[in-house]
């Protein structure tokens, strides 16, 4: 029994001592750091947005399928505005884009429309051999084509499809004369745009 009562003194003396309180405050302290940190260091939750990227290089004017892109969670401060979070049906890649690279709203168009923000503008262009070098997805100038009267109609444009005189796409040709460019501009020019287009005739040059 005194035995018993001795090893307690000890233990009593040993809790009540300075050296053991500091360590205890420590101890205390590294758990109080721990329980803070733990949601950042070990998360549960998800590891991030669901985010749409390029898987490989891609072409402007690609028509995306399946296998151009995946999707991939990143962080949600680190999704760019207009980011998408999965495929897009019947979509083109406005502008190349890198393997990796998010894809965001502005950055795809349809077969038959621009981008938010843009309407579609259809114009002839009066030589119809420029038509050949434009694709969808091209970024061009418009500039009407009269020599008395050169001036630019509207600046880095998007092209969204070429359609021929036969009303098929660039991509099936029905005949190469005459072709209609459809282009993508900013809303506020897309009346002037085509107003002009209708008044005299335009050309493009590619950016």
């Amino acid at each position: 029994m005194q035995l018993f009562e001795d090893l307690f003194a000890r233990l009593t003396a040993l809790v009540s001592s300075r050296r053991t309180r500091k360590t205890l405050a420590a101890l205390l302290a590294l758990t109080a750091i721990a329980l803070a940190l733990g949601p950042v260091l070990f998360p549960t939750g998800p590891p991030g947005e669901p985010t749409l990227v390029a898987a490989r290089d891609l072409s402007p004017g690609t028509l995306l399928t399946p296998g151009d892109t995946k999707v991939i969670h990143i962080p949600a401060e680190l999704r760019p505005a207009g980011a998408l979070s999965g495929q897009s049906a019947d979509r083109m890649l406005a502008g190349a884009a890198r393997a990796g690279e998010p894809l965001t709203d502005v950055r795809l168009v349809s077969p038959s429309h621009g981008p938010p923000g843009t309407s579609t503008v259809p114009i002839r262009l009066a030589d119809p051999g420029i038509a050949e070098l434009l694709h969808p997805g091209t970024r061009v100038d418009v500039v009407a084509a009269d020599p008395h009267q050169q001036r630019q109609l509207a600046s880095a444009v998007t092209v969204v499809t070429v359609v021929t005189s036969g009303g098929e796409s660039k991509a099936r040709p029905n005949s190469a004369k005459g072709p209609l460019v459809l282009v993508a501009v900013p809303s506020e020019v897309a009346t002037p745009l085509a107003s002009a287009a209708l008044d005299r005739p335009v050309t493009v040059t590619l950016r």
